[in-house]
This record gives structure tokens, C-alpha cells and sequence, in this order.
């Protein structure tokens, strides 16, 4: 076969999957671990339904398949069922990297998924600060006082970032997924 027949079969190859506009491929990344570990794929509202399964080779693992629509899921070690990485499954080409470290779990390539990783690094992030501040020795009623006011602080800013994404997502399954399932706190 030539490299002029072969690159015209690709490029036509190529053409035909890009007209399927509900195929998902989703590549990962699983440093992690070791060749072989089963990875699982599962719809996030009905925990107990697989989509589908793959192994892991060389540190990557890839999904693909049809969807006609817009789903929360989660990737998981079958081993290791809690440490989940959630993401938005959509046709499209989707980037996972899963860890042993649930907090470098991460989700990329779609407006979605990028928004959502975000989210869920700025809820982290504020998060690890409430933890840290509650940890602080306290002294006195005024250092008591000042710590709440402080966690109160971040909780506000949680439930901004929340309200935030849902706002610049409405048009989108993302936005939409957060005002059915976010009842923001009523602050004092």
C-alpha cells in the first residue's frame, strides 16, 4: 500500500468518526497503577449499572462508545471502588487522569469538564483551608470568634464558586445539573 492510499484511508477514517456526533472516546491516565487493574466506567445516579470496563496498559486506559446524552459518570479502580473521578460523558474526546490520591483525580477536554474540574479544584482548595483553619489551637472566646468568622468566610466563597459555575454553565448540562442538586446555604 502506498502512503498516499494509506494517508487518504486515515484522513476518510478520520472524516467518518467526526460525523458521528455522539461518539465519546475518553483517554486516561493511571501512573498509579499496575498493568492489567481493572478500570470501570458507571453512571453516577445509578451506581450499581457498569457502562463499560477496560484495563489499564502501560499507565493508560481508553473508553470509548455512543451516547445521545449528556450523563454525570464516574471512573473507578474496580479494586478501589471510592476513589472516584466524576465527569461529564459527552460525545467528544474527554482526558482522565486517575490517581491513587483522589485529589490529583482530574478531568479535562470539554467546556463541561474543563468547568467542572474547576469547580472542583476551587472547592478543594477553600476546603483544605477550613480544614487547616479548625485545626488552629484556640485560646480564647475572641480567637474562637474570629475562626468561625473566618470559616463562615470560606463557606461563602464555596457556595460563590458553586453559584458561579452554575451561572456561566446555564445553558449547558452542567449548569443544569447544579441547580436541580445545589441548594445553596442561607448565611447570616
Amino acid at each position: 500500500m502506498s502512503i498516499k492510499t494509506f494517508l487518504g484511508l486515515t484522513v476518510g477514517g478520520m472524516l467518518c468518526l467526526s460525523c458521528q456526533s455522539n461518539v465519546y472516546q475518553i483517554h486516561g491516565f493511571a501512573n498509579d497503577f499496575m498493568d492489567g487493574d481493572t478500570i470501570c466506567l458507571r453512571f453516577e445516579s445509578d451506581e450499581d449499572r457498569l457502562v463499560t470496563i477496560t484495563q489499564v496498559t502501560d499507565g493508560k486506559f481508553t473508553f470509548s462508545g455512543e451516547t445521545d446524552a449528556v450523563s454525570l459518570c464516574q471512573i473507578y479502580p474496580k479494586n478501589r471502588p471510592e476513589n472516584t473521578v466524576s465527569l461529564f460523558l459527552e460525545p467528544s474526546q474527554i482526558t482522565v487522569e486517575l490517581s491513587l490520591l483522589p485529589e490529583r483525580n482530574r478531568v479535562s477536554g470539554t467546556t463541561i469538564n474543563n468547568s467542572w474540574q474547576q469547580l472542583n479544584d476551587s472547592i478543594w482548595i477553600l476546603g483544605q483551608e477550613v480544614v487547616k483553619t479548625s485545626l488552629l489551637p484556640v485560646t480564647d472566646s475572641t480567637t474562637q470568634l474570629l475562626r468561625v468568622k473566618v470559616v463562615d468566610s470560606l463557606h461563602r466563597r464555596m457556595s460563590d464558586c458553586i453559584l458561579n459555575t452554575a451561572r456561566c454553565n446555564s445553558d449547558n448540562p452542567l449548569g443544569k445539573y447544579i441547580n436541580q442538586n445545589y441548594k445553596a446555604p442561607e448565611f447570616k
